[in-house]
Order: structure tokens, then C-alpha cells, then sequence
């Protein structure tokens, strides 16, 4: 930007001190040769860095902190496990409202794709595993680009493969990463061919063993296995454990901050320096578990380390493109990742959020507003393919599974966004199957739709309820709808059932109809 506007001012003096162009050269010819020399300027300079969080169960309070730290994008997990608990029965509610929720504060958003589910492994959920049978990844990796198609800006196939316990408990394999990655790589790509594709960012280790494998290695293995053809982007997760990101040198259990300049070295001599790098982990704990007490560092520490490493980031490396901060959650006692949270375990923001905030004011290169407030007269809050089942029966289709696998399921609240509510009345449509109880309900914000939802026969067919929702029970921003069930009648009540079931779907909000 510095090098484009010194042209333009040198170029406005020479037209302002010589009104006739030299002899045999055109005002056209002039002009074209500014605008070439502009856009090589412009070229030549890297893309400005953006500057990510990594939330884990995000709403919206946690979606206005992002947006208020100046992140203008989001990092997140589509855990496959909760997707597809069970094979070909996707449970979209969860993702439906982050994506929704990143879209109403015009964060861009980045989706993590692993944590396989019981039915694709054999290897305990306690670990993150590959499939056993990668056509099921596949399957699972194209359904989602193609729900969320024009609306995810890029995918990352894993995490940190080269770790034993990433990769379900076996020696780490840089040639079997590199086959799901192909498979992710091509699933993605036919399901919205204009999303990115990250290779996961691999964990900074100097082990060589059966369970750890040093980065360095694993990414010269995944590159002779072909690896090269199936990302557009490097995933990268440059921790380094307690000690400051200016330490040059790595000792044997902390990797340096710097070693990343390492992996891009590699690329190069693979001949993959046209490739950006992106940080998708970054970060420092204040509370480790008690066995990596050697990692450990002050509120302080945190704050500066982080802002140092943010500034290292923008001097040296104009190859990062994207820089992902680990991690935004509100922390539980005990959680090995709390420490790393922007948030202390009152939810309230630490020192490094604040530092961080000051550190970048300004200096966001947001795609589009802080807050998405375009008007709509339809709001989904419910898919017509997202099906949720209350109660305590478990029931064969077409009943879906108990939500959230509880039993007794008994309420369910969905968010949504209304940018303004107006003042004209709106109308709750929803799809419902067999509710038979009477006292069932649906509320906006807390406050009960009345009548209740109506008793039907056992038919199990679904039908359309409607009510009227006044615009004043609707807030600008943040809303929720819940629905809740009740106990049956005593004399219908049974040892194996004792409340309502009932199952919804397709629920959206219309205004004026």
C-alpha cells in the first residue's frame, strides 16, 4: 500500500509539472503504463493477514466477543461423531446455527473435519481415529461441502495426524494421512469445488516414536507420498509449550515458535511456495494439566506472547496468510484446554484478550461488515431435513433417535437471528409428528405460543401447526424458540414410557404471513 501510494504521488507531480506528454509517447500510453506499474505493486505484495479464533462450543455471546476482538474469522470443529452419530442419519441443528451465527456477524468461517463416530471405527472414541473404511469419510466430507456450499470458506481435512492419539492410537503414518487426505480433498471439492481445502496442521514434536512423529519428517513423508496435489493450503499449529515466540532455539521438550519458518522451507523444495500457510492453533496455557506443569505460563506472559507472536508473524513470515488464535470457550475446572481460553473460568475476558484486542484494532481485513443486518422475511431456525424427537421412547423409523441420545429428552432450543423485527405480526411454521399429550409447548424468548401444540392420532404422518408471533416478543439480534414436553396422563403412563413423545421439523419464522 506504502509502495502504491508513492507512485501515485510521483506520477499526479509529473502531470501537474508537464501538461504535454513527451514526444512519441501517448496520455493513453502514460496512464497504462501507471495502472500496469500499480497492479505489479499490488501483486507483488502478500494478502493482508486475517485473523482468526478457535471456538469450541460457540454461541452467541462468544460470537459477539470474537467480533468485538476484531477476529474476522472462526475456526471450528464439526465434530463427525455429533454429525453422523449414526451412518447416513446427519443431525444438522448444531452446525446449522454456527454457520448461521458466523454469517450474522460476518465472521468467515473455517470447519475442521474428524473425531470419528463408533459406527466408522473400531478404535474407542477416547481417541480421534481414521475410518476404517475412507468411503465413509468421503461420504461425510462431501455432504457437508455441499450443505453449507458458498457459506464455509474452507475445510480442514484432520488434526495433527502425526500424533499416535490423533490417529487412533497407532504409529503416526504420513502415507495413510496422505489417502485420506486425497479422499477429503476430492469430497470437498465436488461438494462446493470454490471451498479451500487445509491440510491439518500437524503438532510441533521432537519425538520419533510410535507415538509422536517430529513435524518436520511427517511433512517431508506426506510430501513424497503426493500430498503436494491435495491442498491448497498448509495447516499449521506453531505452539512452543511455555517458551516466548522469539526463542531461536528448540530444546527437547519445547519447540521454538520459529520452527515454523522450517515447514516452509520444505514446501519450497517441493516446489509448493506459490501456497499460503495458515495457523490454525496458536497459543499459550495458564493452566496446563499438572503433567505439563513446565508449560505454564502468567496472564502476562500470555498477553505478550501472544501479541509478540502476532508481530513476528507479520515482520518475517508474509507467507502466513491466516493466524488463528487457540482458543475462545468459556473454561471448566479441570479442562485441559481452559487455560489456553481468552476467557477465565468466570467467562470474563483475561488480560490476553484485551492485549490481543489493542494489538489488532484496525488492523482486521473483514470481508464484509461487523454484523450481517439485512432484512428477511423468512428465518430459519429448524431445517426441513433436521429432525428432533422428544420424550423417552425409543422408537424405529420414522422416528429419529432420542435428541442428543438423553433419555428422557424432554425440551429443545434452537437460535436464530432476526435482523429487525418490525412491527407487523409474524407466523411460527413448523412440521410435527404424533404429539397425543395435551400441554406440549413452544415458546419465543421464554414466553409461551398459544394454544399449545394440538393432539393428533397415531398415524405418524407429519403436519403443519402455525401460530402467531407478535413482533414484540422478537429482540433485534440473539432470539430462541424452545419446545418442551410433558408427562402423560397417570393412566397412560407406563414402565417403559412416561412422557410425551413427539418428534418437529422445518421450523421457520415468516413475517407478515
Amino acid at each position: 500500500m506504502f509502495e502504491a501510494s508513492r507512485i501515485t504521488h510521483h506520477a499526479s507531480r509529473f502531470t501537474h509539472q508537464s501538461r504535454r506528454p513527451p514526444s512519441g509517447v501517448s496520455r493513453l500510453t502514460l496512464y497504462a503504463l501507471l495502472l500496469w506499474l500499480l497492479l505489479g505493486c499490488t501483486a507483488s505484495s502478500p494478502p493482508p493477514l486475517r485473523l482468526a479464533v478457535h471456538t469450541i462450543r460457540p454461541d452467541d455471546e462468544l460470537l459477539a466477543l470474537a467480533q468485538t476482538a476484531e477476529f474476522d474469522t472462526l475456526v471450528q470443529v464439526f465434530p463427525w461423531r455429533e454429525v453422523e452419530p449414526t451412518q447416513d442419519q446427519f443431525h444438522w441443528e448444531a452446525t446449522d446455527q454456527i454457520v448461521a451465527g458466523a454469517e450474522y456477524y460476518g465472521l468467515d468461517l473455517i470447519v475442521r473435519l474428524d473425531q470419528h463416530p463408533a459406527w466408522a471405527s473400531r478404535v474407542e472414541l477416547a481417541l480421534n481415529a481414521p475410518p476404517d473404511k475412507l468411503e465413509d469419510y468421503r461420504d461425510f466430507a462431501q455432504r457437508v461441502a455441499e450443505r453449507y456450499r458458498g457459506r464455509v470458506r474452507a475445510y480442514i481435512v484432520w488434526n495433527e495426524p502425526n500424533l499416535a492419539i490423533e490417529w487412533g492410537g497407532q504409529p503416526p503414518d504420513p502415507a495413510a494421512f496422505t489417502e485420506l487426505l486425497r479422499v477429503g480433498y476430492e469430497a470437498i471439492k465436488a461438494g462446493d469445488p470454490a471451498a479451500l481445502v487445509v491440510a491439518a496442521g500437524l503438532a510441533p514434536t521432537n519425538s520419533h516414536n510410535a507415538q509422536a512423529m517430529d513435524e518436520r519428517l511427517f511433512l517431508r513423508e506426506m510430501y513424497r507420498a503426493g500430498a503436494g496435489a491435495y491442498f491448497d493450503i498448509l495447516g499449521a499449529h506453531p505452539y512452543s509449550f511455555g517458551q516466548s515466540p522469539g526463542e531461536p532455539e528448540s530444546d527437547s521438550n519445547h519447540p521454538a515458535f520459529g520452527r515454523l519458518a522450517e515447514l516452509r522451507r520444505i514446501m519450497e523444495e517441493n516446489g509448493d511456495q506459490a501456497k499460503p500457510v495458515w495457523i490454525t492453533e496458536m497459543g499459550w496455557t495458564v493452566e496446563p494439566p499438572p503433567e505439563q506443569a513446565d508449560i505454564r505460563v502468567s496472564p502476562e506472559q500470555q498477553a505478550e506472547y501472544l501479541v509478540d507472536g502476532l508481530e513476528i508473524i507479520r515482520r518475517e513470515w508474509p507467507w502466513v496468510q491466516l493466524v488463528t488464535v487457540w482458543n475462545l470457550s468459556r473454561p471448566t475446572p479441570g479442562d485441559p484446554f481452559g487455560g489456553y481460553s481468552l476467557l477465565d473460568l468466570d467467562g470474563q475476558p483475561r488480560l490476553v484478550y484485551e492485549a490481543w484486542r489493542q494489538a489488532v484494532t484496525g488492523g482486521s481485513e473483514r470481508s464484509g461488515p461487523a454484523i450481517q443486518k439485512m432484512p428477511s422475511d423468512t428465518v430459519s431456525i429448524l431445517a426441513d431435513d433436521a429432525i428432533i424427537h422428544l420424550g423417552d421412547t425409543d422408537v424405529k423409523p420414522p422416528w429419529w433417535p432420542l435428541y442428543a441420545g438423553r433419555k428422557p429428552s424432554l425440551t429443545w432450543t434452537g437460535g436464530f437471528y432476526v435482523a429487525d423485527p418490525g412491527a407487523a405480526e409474524w407466523t411460527l411454521l413448523l412440521e410435527l409428528m404424533q404429539q397425543n399429550e395435551m400441554g406440549n409447548q413452544v415458546q419465543i424468548n421464554g414466553t409461551p405460543l398459544l394454544p399449545n401444540l394440538p393432539q393428533q392420532d397415531f398415524t405418524r404422518r407429519w403436519m403443519t401447526v402455525q401460530r402467531s408471533v407478535p413482533a414484540s416478543l422478537l429482540r433485534p439480534g440473539y432470539n430462541e424458540l424452545t419446545l418442551v414436553t410433558v408427562r402423560l396422563a397417570p393412566d397412560t403412563q407406563h414402565d417403559d414410557y412416561v412422557w410425551s413423545d413427539f418428534q418437529f421439523r422445518h421450523v421457520r419464522l415468516v413475517r407478515g404471513e
